[in-house]
């Protein structure tokens, strides 16, 4: 959120204290732990810093997934469409193994039927921009000749997206482990 131009400037250091008290408590106990109070104490600010910078309980979550997003580079600019492809993938794939990030997605993601408002900005903010950038490195491939012609981009799409969170979440089974992105890349494209 931009500063409003009224008072101090906004300090750094208290919006990543904010951001990240968010994104431990959603870890922790998802979107039944983000209280404003809690996520005051956390941060060691007032809930009137939070309410400074954020008009809603909505935009707090949204502004720490983006925060979230945001401290993992997404796409490398260099290599081939496949290559660039495969690097997302692995680091989505990556993300979704055991960690902060995980169980912050999985909370978000599992609680989204109640809160209609967050699943649209988290889709909005979040989900589409990678869907986008999957997208375009889909048809760079097949204007390239990496990929088939006939690739219906919006069906491969989910195709190459969702198995991410599942080989990801269950990554420490030998058998789902030993899959490769690639080979899934492949099978979906080629």
């Amino acid at each position: 959120m931009p500063p409003s131009g009224r008072g101090r400037p906004r300090s750094e250091q208290v919006n990543q204290g904010i951001l990240d008290a968010v994104l431990d408590s959603l870890a922790e106990g998802g979107l039944a732990a983000v209280h404003i109070e809690r996520i005051a104490t956390m941060a060691g600010v007032s809930k009137a810093s939070i309410y400074r910078r954020f008009d809603s309980k909505e935009e707090l979550i949204i502004a720490a997934l983006v925060h979230m997003r945001a401290q993992n580079p997404i796409v490398p600019t260099e290599g081939t469409a496949r290559e660039r492809l495969i690097h997302m993938l692995n680091r989505l794939r990556g993300s979704m193994s055991h960690t902060r990030d995980s169980r912050v997605m999985l909370a978000v993601l599992g609680s989204h039927q109640g809160h209609g408002k967050l699943a649209e900005l988290v889709f909005e903010r979040i989900a589409e921009p990678g869907r986008n950038m999957v997208r375009s490195m889909i048809i760079e491939g097949m204007n390239s000749g990496e990929f088939r012609q006939d690739i219906n981009v919006e069906l491969a799409l989910p195709q190459l997206i969702g198995p991410m969170f599942y080989l990801g979440m269950w990554s420490v089974i030998d058998s789902v482990a030993e899959i490769s992105t690639e080979a899934l890349i492949d099978s979906v494209l080629r």
